[in-house]
């Protein structure tokens, strides 16, 4: 570190070291081995400020080894508690002491006058928990010492956020080498899984272990952590039920100072031996006796979880009081998409996936660090890590693998560029820099005064493809003069027609607004439509003479919603931004492959644009399904919940069941639990589509408020999916592809011999109904393929009536059964029973958004439901834990939809073309979102 420092570098240095294993103690070294003039420590917490700052006045395990002599002075510390308002107090406070251990709030609560004489007269700064350090309280401290030495200490140097700890890692301890030193405890980890009382069954098994430890003569303590105080305190009842002679206690923001206090000193006397907290006892806390934990609701971020490891398997040399850390988990499926997955898998040793996760996402961090660090030169004020540029950028083509982008400096000349600097790094392949554009102010004439602009430039060469990428933040001209600078004679801007080719390889495009030049009309050169009136824009009599010059749509890439425009300038962008220029080289990579790719049809692209129109009346088109908006079924806002009297339901519990297939007067539809129904009309006002209960009102509440139903839904209104693949969106607009559909091929109807079956009962229900169509399609499938699990999701809210999942190689293969029944005992033609059917495949395709991850935990969620309601479980293959071990890997799978509809009650030969308009319209709109598989079973 010292010899880092001597290097004349005033990067700050990031040592990385786990948990427990002497950060402090390093930071004391340290100050020993440089002697500062005055150390600034700066740290997160109060107790971590009174603990370290104990460490610095005793020199801690130095002096008692004798690392530092017994007779060497030890430093004047002083434990910065509050703001200074008066410079005077300030200037005392450094007179003396040698030492000052901060929090930034405290320090934060300064005068800017008396912070700056405090920062000012320290010569060195040393930050404790240092993966805060990107927050802007603590930023604003880091940054102040730009021109000092400065060490940053942390045990997990990378952030969920996706911010990178300034600095770059000059050390760093292993856990591996740890765990080998036995700096830390094996760990017993145990998943618990159950469908129903998993809090009853995790607090026994904590318990029953705390007891077993005690008996065999440890010291221990057990820690049950909570997400919410509301969770402490209904865990806390638990834990007095089944432990009332331990003591149990809760600690969480709302417990008195002084309470807590005494149940810290509880702890440490073992008056308490179980405490249920929600914040982990804090950063820093120090209580090796804390060696079973309970996570009732698991800590989804990875750092603050290795935090809360590290604390329970923390060893200490001289205890024989100390066993082995336990630790019993609940499984939580919504953690399988975060960094935690594999390390809460039912199987896993935590005592290996600790340690190479940590690495692997240390890693990680350090790749991000080093890539930011890669680069030299630049702006003295603008560090590489902290730009976040816009998705957007012009490419043009080069005549060599050469570029030169120091020529930036001469094109521009450098007194328009920032510090006359550019930035260069990532193997040379990337460039950035600022210019700094002067004009006259604009609202007067005024001499004395000027405007100035600084326009961010960045630049990334592709030197395989010979691609040249520009960034500029002002979003004007196509750079060429700058791309003939840097690449040479030759260079030449993508641009015009080609630029469209990134709007390829999506799904179900929507263009939100497009530029029209026109050729002819001097008056009306320039158009822009938007909304609706983008169907003239794309009509092919309206564009004689008219060029193109911009188009910006909506649609899906793999199932994701995404943003992506272009322009016949060569630019092209995407409404996100990019946090960090390495992400935002990956975009231009991905839209690079696009302007290449010179298979693309253009014309076939455009074409499959769906084209919203503004509605005012009903369009005479069949209504076959309602579903909620897709962010409920995310569950990333509050829970929603629908009451009528006593009985509530989940928002996504309760079916959209449409009323009347008819092609005119309102749309009737009902919202249906297996308790109630609420039946409703939605008809177009002069205030657009309104919806209105026919009867008594439902209530939608959350835990705070309350609101009558009608209101809430016509503010939240849901989609309708309607016939020939139409849709009408909760701002009252029609989507409609730009092309007619075929009928559905009669001979691509497969009909089953339904020997055995009731046509009219659809469920074979919790008492498995042999004679139902639900249990013969599970013996069908059963018979022609395998399944990981096969699932009944029957009921309002399903997905599907059956949902099948199996996994082959890198793909999980998704089966969506739809089943309907007659209320004929014979096979005909009856159409409203198809449209019924149609809607439930077409609200099915949702599930195709966001990969396979919010059907598996709607599954979950649903099972847990079904058994509670039937005492039977849903799996008709598999287990829960079957379900949780597939959610552990579906991250890395592809998934693969297979759509199945299965209708007894219709005969083939008595099709007729609307049935088969009907499924045509079905398949279309359920193939574009889901790209899977459309089946069809009927009779013959």
């Amino acid at each position: 570190m010292i010899g880092y420092w001597s290097t004349g570098v005033t990067e700050p240095g990031v040592v990385v070291m786990p948990t427990g294993t002497g950060k402090t103690e390093t930071m004391l070294a340290v100050m020993l081995a440089e002697r500062p003039e005055r150390l600034l420590v700066l740290v997160p917490t109060l107790a971590l400020r009174d603990q370290v700052a104990g460490k610095f006045e005793s020199l801690g395990i130095l002096q008692e080894k004798e690392i530092a002599a017994r007779h060497a002075l030890r430093p004047c510390v002083a434990r910065f508690k509050h703001g200074i308002k008066d410079v005077e107090d300030a200037a005392h406070l450094l007179s003396t002491s040698n030492v000052i251990v901060a929090t930034p709030h405290a320090l934060n609560a300064c005068s800017d006058e008396a912070l700056k004489v405090i920062l000012q007269g320290c010569s060195h700064l040393m930050v404790d928990e240092a993966h805060h350090a990107p927050a802007p309280s603590w930023k604003r401290v880091v940054e102040a010492f730009s021109d000092r030495r400065v060490l940053l200490f942390t045990a997990t140097p990378f952030r969920e956020d996706g911010k990178s700890v300034p600095g770059r890692t000059i050390y760093r301890f292993p856990l591996r080498e740890a765990q080998r030193d036995e700096y830390f405890t094996t760990i017993d980890y145990q998943a618990v899984v159950a469908i129903e009382g998993t809090d009853e069954v995790l607090a026994d098994l904590a318990v029953t272990r705390l007891r077993e430890d005690l008996a065999a003569g440890y010291n221990h303590i057990l820690m049950a952590r909570a997400k919410s105080v509301a969770r402490a305190e209904s865990l806390l009842k638990l834990y007095e039920a089944k432990a009332g002679d331990l003591h149990p206690a809760v600690l969480h923001e709302k417990v008195a100072a002084a309470d807590r206090r005494a149940i810290h000193e509880q702890l440490k006397t073992r008056d308490c031996r179980i405490v249920v907290c929600v914040d982990m006892l804090g950063e820093g806390f120090d209580l090796p006796a804390l060696k079973v934990a309970a996570l009732h609701d698991v800590k989804k971020s990875l750092s603050p979880m290795i935090q809360f490891i590290g604390r329970f398997t923390r060893a200490r040399a001289d205890a024989t009081d100390l066993g082995t850390a336990s630790v019993f988990v609940a499984r939580d499926p919504s953690i399988v998409a975060s960094p935690l997955r594999d390390l809460l898998r039912e199987d896993a040793d935590w005592n290996l996936l600790l340690r190479d996760m940590t690495e692997r996402v240390t890693q990680a961090a350090e790749a991000v660090s080093t890539f930011d660090n890669s680069f030299s030169g630049g702006p003295e004020d603008v560090a590489t890590a902290l730009l976040e540029p816009k998705m957007s950028a012009i490419a043009h083509t080069a005549p060599t693998q050469n570029w030169a982008p120091e020529a930036a400096l001469v094109f521009y000349g450098p007194d328009n560029v920032l510090d006359s600097s550019i930035a260069l790094g990532a193997e040379s392949s990337i460039a950035w820099f600022v210019v700094e554009h002067r004009d006259e102010v604009a609202w007067g004439d005024v001499k004395t005064l000027e405007q100035v602009m600084h326009e961010l430039i960045v630049m990334y060469f592709d030197r395989e493809h010979r691609i040249l990428y520009v960034h500029s933040s002002m979003k004007n001209g196509d750079y060429a003069d700058l791309a003939e600078a840097v690449l040479g004679a030759g260079a030449k801007p993508i641009k015009g027609s080609t630029t469209f080719r990134v709007l390829a390889h999506l799904d179900r495009l929507i263009p939100t607004n497009i530029g029209l030049l026109d050729a002819r009309d001097h008056f009306n050169r320039f158009s822009m439509h938007v909304g609706s009136d983008v169907l003239h824009a794309l009509d092919a009599l309206d564009q004689q003479g008219k060029t193109q010059t911009h188009i910006s749509t909506s649609g899906f890439s793999d199932g994701d919603r995404i943003t992506i425009s272009a322009a016949l300038s060569g630019r092209f962008w995407s409404t996100r931004t990019a946090p960090s220029l390495s992400a935002w080289r990956h975009w231009c990579d991905a839209q690079g492959t696009k302007l290449l790719d010179s298979s693309i049809d253009l014309a076939k692209v455009l074409g499959g644009f769906i084209v919203p129109q503004d509605l005012t009346e009903r369009p005479e088109l069949v209504l076959l399904a309602a579903e909620w908006d897709w962010r409920f079924y995310l569950g990333t806002g509050p829970e929603l919940m629908i009451r009528v009297d006593d009985s509530r339901y989940h928002l996504t519990d309760v079916d959209i069941r449409v009323d009347d297939f008819s092609t005119s007067g309102p749309f009737v539809l009902s919202l249906v639990t297996p308790a109630w129904e609420v039946p409703y009309h939605a008809d177009f006002t002069d205030s657009g589509l309104i919806y209105s209960p026919l009867g008594n009102d439902a209530q939608i509440e959350t835990t705070r408020t309350s609101t009558k139903l009608q209101q809430w839904i016509n503010e939240n209104k849901p989609m309708l999916l309607l016939e020939n693949d139409r849709m009408i969106t909760s701002q009252d607009k029609l989507l409609e592809p730009r092309y007619d559909l075929r009928p559905f091929p009669r001979e691509r109807l497969t009909a089953l011999d339904w020997a055995g079956v009731d046509m009219s009962v659809e469920s074979q229900g919790p008492e498995r109904r042999p004679d139902s169509i639900q249990a013969y399609m599970v013996r069908h499938l059963l018979n022609t393929q395998q399944f990981n699990l096969l699932i009944d999701d029957d009921g309002a809210g399903e997905a599907a009536d059956l949902v099948g999942l199996r996994v082959d190689e890198q793909e999980l293969h998704i089966t969506l059964v739809h089943c309907k029944y007659s209320s004929k005992k014979k096979a005909g033609a009856r159409l409203d029973d198809l449209y019924e059917l149609c809607g439930q495949a077409v609200r099915g395709a949702k599930w195709r958004q966001h990969g396979a991850m919010p059907l598996l935990r709607h599954l979950d969620k649903r099972a847990q439901r079904y058994y509670q309601r039937t005492d039977a479980s849903p799996f008709m293959v598999g287990a829960l834990t079957d379900l949780y071990q597939l959610m552990s890997i579906a991250p890395q799978l592809r998934p693969r939809f297979h759509n199945v509809l299965a209708q007894p009650g219709l005969s083939g030969a008595a099709a007729t073309n609307e049935h088969l308009r009907v499924l045509a319209g079905a398949e279309s709109y359920v193939h574009a979102v889901t790209k899977g598989t459309f089946e069809v079973y009927c009779s013959r």
